[in-house]
C-alpha cells in the first residue's frame, strides 16, 4: 500500500508540474497512474530482490535502458526513475502500453490467429536475446546489456566453435543449482538424497555453449503480453514486466515461455513461437530443443518451490 500523499510525492518528483488525478493497481508492487490531459503512466515500486535478477527496480531499469534503440519493439518507455528514494520511495515509471492481456484475448482467437502471435513473440524475444552482457547474473549498470557482436566466439561455415568454449554459463548454472538445492533442502522441500539425484543428473547432462550471457526477459507468462485487435489480426501491443531480467542464456526465457503457457489453447502459440525464433539462430543450444531446455526447467522448478517437478523431469514420473 502507498498513500495518496507518497504518489504526489512521486509523481512532482517525476514529472514536475504534472498533476495526478488518480492511481489504480496493476499488480502488487504495480500502479497505473492517471494524469491530467489524458495522461497513463505505469508506476513501479521497490520489491524483494530475485535469486538470479536482483532487485526488480534496478533490473527493470537496465533492461530498458538496454532496448532503448528497438524502437519498433512494443517495449515500456522509460520515463523517470528513483532507485535511492529521494522522494521518500523509490521508484520507476514508465509509458503505459494499451492492449489485451493474452489471457483474455486467447478466447477470441483461432489458431491461426494465436499461432501469428507466438510469431510475433519469438521474434521479439530474439531481438532482445541479441542484447549480450559480459557476465552472467544480475545486469550490472557498470556493462549493461547491448548488441556487442565481438563478444561472439569465431564459429566456421557449419556452426562449429574455431576455440574450445568458455564454461562461464556451465558455472553460474552450477551456481544457481546449488542455491536452489540448499534453498529446497532448508525449506524441506527435498532431501538430500533428492538433491544428490538432481546434482548427478546436472553433472551428467549440462554441456557449455561457449556464449556470452545475453538478456533475458526473466519471467515470461500469459500476463505479460498484451495484444491489440484489428479486424481479424491481432498484434503484439506490448511486452511487460522485465523486473526479472537478467544476463543468462535465451534458454531460460524458453523454459519459462513453455511452462506459463502450456495450455491446451496455447498450442500454436507455443509452436510460432519455436519457428520464429528457430529461425534466427542455427545455434541448436539456443533453439527450443528439450535436450537443451531441461536444465533451466530444473532450476525454474526448484526456484518455484516445486522440487517434485524437478525429480519427476530426471525421473520420468509424473508429479501431482
Amino acid at each position: 500500500m502507498i498513500s495518496d500523499t507518497q504518489l504526489s510525492r512521486i509523481v512532482a518528483h517525476a514529472m514536475p508540474g504534472a498533476r495526478l488525478l488518480g492511481a489504480e493497481p496493476l499488480g502488487e508492487r504495480t500502479l497505473l497512474l492517471e494524469l491530467r490531459e489524458d495522461r497513463r503512466t505505469v508506476l513501479r515500486l521497490a520489491a524483494p530482490a530475485d535469486p538470479g535478477a536482483g532487485e526488480p527496480l534496478r533490473a527493470e531499469l537496465l533492461a530498458l535502458t538496454a532496448l532503448r534503440a528497438e524502437i519498433d519493439l512494443p517495449f515500456p518507455e522509460l520515463l523517470a526513475h528513483d532507485l535511492a528514494g529521494a522522494s521518500g520511495d523509490p521508484y520507476l515509471l514508465t509509458s503505459y502500453l494499451e492492449g489485451m492481456t493474452l489471457i483474455e484475448a486467447t478466447p477470441a482467437m483461432d489458431e491461426e490467429q494465436r499461432y501469428d502471435v507466438g510469431r510475433a513473440l519469438g521474434a521479439a524475444l530474439a531481438r532482445v536475446h541479441a542484447h549480450t552482457a559480459l557476465a552472467y547474473g544480475a545486469l550490472d549498470p557498470a556493462a549493461p546489456p547491448t548488441v556487442r557482436a565481438e563478444l561472439d566466439p569465431a564459429i566456421n561455415a557449419d556452426g562449429e566453435l574455431l576455440a574450445p568454449p568458455d564454461d562461464e554459463d556451465v558455472r553460474y548454472f552450477g551456481a544457481r543449482l546449488d542455491a536452489a538445492l540448499r534453498a529446497a533442502q532448508a525449506a524441506d522441500e527435498l532431501d538430500a538424497d533428492g538433491a544428490a539425484q538432481l546434482h548427478a543428473w546436472a553433472d551428467a547432462n549440462l554441456a557449455g555453449t561457449g556464449r556470452p550471457a545475453c538478456l533475458v526477459h526473466g519471467d515470461l507468462r500469459p500476463e505479460r503480453v498484451l495484444l491489440r485487435r484489428r479486424e481479424r489480426r491481432w498484434s503484439l501491443a506490448g511486452l511487460t514486466g522485465w523486473g526479472f531480467a537478467q544476463a543468462w542464456r535465451p534458454g531460460w526465457d524458453h523454459a519459462a515461455m513453455l511452462e506459463q503457457f502450456a495450455g491446451p489453447e496455447q498450442f500454436g502459440l507455443r509452436v510460432g513461437y519455436g519457428n520464429a525464433y528457430d529461425e534466427t539462430t542455427e545455434r541448436r543450444y539456443d533453439q527450443l530443443r528439450e535436450f537443451a531446455l531441461r536444465p533451466y526447467r530444473l532450476v525454474l522448478f526448484l526456484e518455484a518451490g516445486r522440487a517434485d517437478l524437478a525429480l519427476a523431469l530426471i525421473t520420468g514420473e509424473e508429479a501431482a
